[in-house]
């Protein structure tokens, strides 16, 4: 049986700990990537505090209820059903798209866009049939 003598072995070592490191940098990356999906940054139910922690900029807010229905009052966005307070100067418009989204087997309903916000920020939401409100980006 032969040994591996000590300058092999350090070399070893060093290639394998510089791969490690490789793999580890690409993870990372890869992981950073958008992956095109929306992010959700706070939930909660109807009436409370949505607490925003993170981000700035833009994010859609979306509704959802118990029922299988449309919960928003008229079925359309409504900026007017929801209240944004925060840093900064956050302000409530319509949203970009009218198209529903889904978080696992629940159907989510675009009410508004918050514009100019910084994290931390807060929105509540309220009327029609709403039962939860999801803040994404």
């Amino acid at each position: 049986m032969r040994t591996l003598s000590p300058t092999l072995l350090k070399t070893a070592l060093a290639v394998g700990g510089v791969a490690l490191v490789a793999v580890v940098i690409v993870a990372v990356i890869l992981a950073g990537r958008d992956s095109g999906e929306s992010e959700l940054l706070a939930d909660s139910m109807a009436g409370q505090d949505t607490q925003v922690q993170v981000g700035e900029g833009t994010a859609m807010v979306w509704v959802s209820s118990s029922g299988s229905g449309d919960p928003r009052p008229g079925g359309e966005p409504d900026p007017g059903l929801c209240s944004v307070t925060g840093q900064g100067m956050p302000s409530l418009a319509d949203p970009d798209t009218t198209d529903t989204t889904t978080i696992g087997e629940t159907t989510l309903y675009p009410v508004a866009q918050v514009e100019d916000y910084t994290a931390p920020m807060k929105v509540v939401c309220s009327g029609g049939s709403i039962d939860h409100v999801y803040v994404m980006r």
